[in-house]
């Protein structure tokens, strides 16, 4: 199937942000965007780079001449589109996830039917350099530690540092809990993951401490409040998360990536240094592939290798 009217051109890239989109292509992207947040548990900034994506393969297949949702979606289209990702310049990380979005709603709109086959199927994505995690030692963990808060604020971002660090937990994951996600009695605390699978994740003294000091600061009064909240009472943006843990790691780390990320990479990191097995590993960062795991264990080859280096007289 292709777009009659453009067949014997060259797909072009549009220049215009405004074009139209072909008929009814807003109402499949819509019911696509609402699957995937509802039914798949994607987080709200997957699901924002994804309408991002389809609304500029709409943008492109109408400028050249695809008048309608279901003539835009064939492989030729996808194709030219992905290409002119790449004669535009974007990273390849960015034509990656354009592909990812594509192919996940052309799978959805040949499981619904709409269309009668996947016409993405034969679409790839760029091979992307796969690049070791970014951690902390556990020398710059215990500095972390070293020095106890002194307010509200500080007591905070102490309290999700150490919440990050000690579970392992995603950014998104610490963002929608609860004040009663925790089980003081077992030491753990429930998050709800990708695809809003559920799983218990042991905590640190000093987690549960922290965030204890911090609930008593803030005077918390119900069961059920958010876990971290802004100056307001309403549930603390993910942006702010991630600024309070850029302040804290900016005193021990000279590494450009400050993210809650990198505490998930430290946990990880350092329980295989210290013996844990790799599945246990798995089942604790909610990964569903042991594959997405084993990166780690390149990270601790190439710690055992530098201390190998440092230590052996002849390293």
């Amino acid at each position: 199937m292709t777009c009659q009217s453009k067949e014997k051109k060259a797909p072009t890239e549009s220049s215009n942000k405004t074009e139209e989109v072909p008929e009814g292509f807003d109402q499949l992207a819509t019911n696509f965007l609402s699957y995937i947040a509802k039914q798949r548990g994607f987080s709200e900034h997957t699901a924002a780079a994804y309408r991002h994506e389809l609304t500029e393969f709409a943008s492109f297949a109408k400028v050249n001449g695809c008048d309608t949702a279901l003539s835009s979606l064939n492989t030729r289209m996808l194709r030219a589109f992905v290409y002119s990702r790449h004669e535009k310049g974007l990273a390849p990380r960015s034509i990656a996830r354009a592909v990812a979005a594509l192919k996940s709603f052309c799978r959805w709109c040949a499981k619904t039917e709409v269309l009668q086959s996947n016409p993405a199927k034969a679409i790839s994505a760029p091979k992307l350099p796969k690049a070791l995690p970014t951690f902390l030692t556990e020398n710059q963990t215990r500095m972390l530690s070293s020095i106890d808060p002194i307010d509200l604020p500080s007591t905070k971002s102490r309290a999700i540092v150490e919440l990050f660090y000690g579970s392992g937990i995603r950014l998104a994951e610490l963002w929608a809990l609860d004040s009663n996600a925790i089980d003081r009695h077992t030491k753990t605390i429930r998050v709800f993951g990708k695809g809003r699978k559920e799983r218990i994740v042991p905590l640190t003294d000093d987690a549960i401490k922290f965030i204890d000091l911090y609930h008593s600061m803030r005077g918390s009064s119900a069961d059920k409040e958010p876990m971290f909240t802004n100056d307001k009472g309403a549930r603390l943006s993910r942006a702010m998360i991630t600024k309070a843990v850029s302040t804290e790691l900016s005193g021990v780390s000279m590494a450009k990536k400050r993210s809650p990320h990198v505490l998930r990479h430290t946990f990880a990191t350092h329980l295989l240094d210290n013996g844990a097995d790799i599945r246990a590993v798995k089942e604790l960062l909610g990964h569903s592939s042991l594959a997405t795991t084993q990166v780690y264990t390149h990270v601790s080859k190439e710690h055992l290798k530098k201390v190998y280096g440092q230590a052996h007289p002849r390293g």
